[in-house]
């Protein structure tokens, strides 16, 4: 794997938030992926559909940029898409949103995983915990993909599948793992899954390690003082970037 240069431009991070998404979810990759603000190798975006949203637990997020038709059709410009998770019950913000397919919190999700390669860097689709739904209705586990997701939501996601694939093709399979690296879809995009809340953060350590190397990886572990091991997670596909 190539590692990335001083001088190489970082890579652009969109975060897309819905109401109710779970905090960490989505703060835990934010600090790793920007080192705690310190970072080189990540720039980050936030994105919703609306100016403040809210989490499950209670704190407000405002966003950099909106989620519509133009962030969707500018997509191409970001390398790495985190999709958080958050309570999945019927009435849950996340269900609202994932059961509405005209939404452009999915389209922009759609979009970026029909992406064509770049010419700078693979790009990264990473969903964290419950997350996982959105792409699973969407049909980007399809193919018998491998993934992961809050334990409590493997029968979920499963079903997910099942319904998003079509006569002759076979669904994504879920896994328990703290992360799933489930390689390259046909577009060229490296799905990855992560497991409930916490995993999270490891699944952020393995984007680390993809695009800045396995010595950053270390910094950003010792900085945040947290016990990484590539080990946790589950690689199906030799990384390419």
């Amino acid at each position: 794997m190539a590692q990335p240069s001083s001088s190489s431009p970082p890579a652009q991070v969109l975060l897309v938030l819905f109401d109710g998404f779970n905090t960490l979810d989505a703060n835990g990759p934010l600090d790793v992926l920007t080192k705690s603000g310190t970072s080189k190798y990540f720039q980050m975006v936030v994105a919703s559909e609306t100016e403040i949203t809210k989490s499950i637990e209670g704190a407000w997020m405002q966003r950099h940029r909106a989620i519509d038709q133009a962030l969707i059709d500018g997509i191409s410009a970001f390398d790495v898409l985190v999709v958080p998770g958050g309570p999945s019950d019927a009435e849950s913000g996340l269900m609202k949103v994932a059961n509405d397919p005209t939404r452009p919190f999915n389209k922009l999700i759609k979009a970026f995983a029909e992406l064509q390669p770049s010419s700078r860097t693979e790009r990264i689709l990473l969903s964290v915990c419950t997350g996982a739904i959105f792409l699973a209705k969407l049909g980007i586990f399809n193919g018998g993909r491998f993934c992961t997701t809050h334990w409590a939501a493997y029968d979920q996601v499963a079903q997910y599948n099942k319904d998003a694939a079509g006569q002759g093709v076979q669904p994504g399979v879920v896994i328990p793992a703290r992360y799933v690296d489930s390689g390259l879809n046909a577009n060229g995009v490296r799905i990855i899954s992560s497991g409930g809340i916490s995993c999270g953060l490891d699944a952020a350590m393995h984007v680390t390690g993809l695009k800045a190397g396995d010595a950053e990886v270390v910094s950003v572990s010792r900085l945040l003082d947290y016990d990484y091991k590539k080990t946790v997670g589950v690689q199906f596909a030799p990384a390419k970037i």
